[in-house]
């Protein structure tokens, strides 16, 4: 709904597909059970079958096309409905975590990005008075080391003191 045209969806979904395909779902494949004999002359042929029937149900198990998967799990994650604008999304996709596993950590990784701008400009701003005239011949290095001191050290005398 959020886009102007059909190809930029499209676009979008390849893009969150193959995204997706790259992480793994973390659901383990499923082993081969140890099969056990019955006991007494039944046992082997038991065994022959159920051996067989355990190497036909591997091949099937194991052989997992990790973009398939992916592709299934945008496409149910599409069928859902819309989530309220005043549900928590955080909440919502840790709910569903067991249904879309490589969805919720993608999603995860983008859901953490801080929605303001504020700090960074914060960082250039105070980049702006550390680089001024008098300081106008200090090199890359040596500001950076600067601006990253100025950023994670403690700003004032009861944070100092916190800090052993």
């Amino acid at each position: 709904m959020a886009f102007p045209d059909g190809k930029t969806a499209d676009e979008t979904f390849q893009r969150l597909s193959t995204a997706a395909a790259r992480i793994s779902s973390g659901t383990p494949i499923q082993q081969q059970p140890a099969v056990e004999g019955l006991g007494g002359a039944g046992s082997v042929a038991g065994s022959i079958v159920w051996s067989y029937f355990h190497e036909e149900v591997a091949g099937t198990v194991e052989v997992r096309n990790p973009t398939a998967d992916a592709v299934m799990e945008v496409r149910a994650y599409l069928e859902e409905p819309l989530l309220p604008t005043h549900e928590d999304p955080l909440k919502w996709w840790e709910s569903r975590a067991p249904v879309y596993p490589r969805l919720s950590k993608l999603m995860a990784k983008k859901l953490c990005v801080v929605a303001t701008s504020v700090p960074s400009e914060r960082i250039f701003s105070k980049t702006g008075q550390i680089i001024s005239e008098r300081r106008s011949r200090l090199k890359p290095k040596k500001v950076r080391a600067l601006v990253f001191l100025n950023a994670n050290l403690p700003k004032d005398k009861k944070e100092r003191q916190k800090k052993p």
